[in-house]
């Protein structure tokens, strides 16, 4: 396999990462690599596919041992590596249909993108999401916005 360069790495261990999560009914959020060659550190942010607490330990654990292994008998990542899986966090900004369903019945601020004026910041809890929009329900009723609008969204933690 020829080895990728640094800016399409992170899309490569993705394609390899990816059936492997899909396999475990992970998905698979982002995919990260950072350093120099024999230092790097490969991130794969990681979570459950549908609304729920996430991934517990052992899934977590068992998608390490299957994408270190395939990495190792590619050598995808030449030299040292260390890689990390990890569950996206609550502070993590949503950006796509599955991000918000993941968090139906929890409050999120939806920031619209700043071209589109005031009021920027929509508060409400997710009832909601498909291809093309989110809906929340806010004080004012449901809201109902499109996807093109969003520049991200997060959710408002309890605290």
């Amino acid at each position: 396999m020829a080895r990728p360069d640094d800016t399409t790495l992170p899309a490569r261990v993705r394609e390899l990462a990816l059936p492997l999560a899909e396999e475990l009914e992970v998905d698979l959020v982002d995919v990260e690599v950072k350093g120099q060659q024999g230092r790097r550190v490969v991130k794969l942010v990681a979570d459950a596919i549908g609304p729920g607490d996430g991934l517990d330990v052992d899934t977590i654990a068992m998608l390490s041992r299957k994408v270190g292994n395939v990495l190792d008998e590619t050598d995808l990542v030449p030299g040292a590596y260390t890689l990390e899986v990890t569950s996206p966090g609550a502070t993590r900004p949503l950006r796509r249909p599955r991000d918000f369903t993941r968090n139906t019945g929890r409050e999120v601020d939806v920031i619209r993108r700043e071209e589109l004026g005031d009021p920027r910041t929509l508060r409400g809890e997710v009832t909601g999401a498909d291809d093309d929009a989110v809906t929340l329900e806010t004080a004012d009723g449901p809201v109902r916005v499109p996807l093109a609008d969003i520049d991200h969204g997060k959710v408002v933690l309890p605290w």
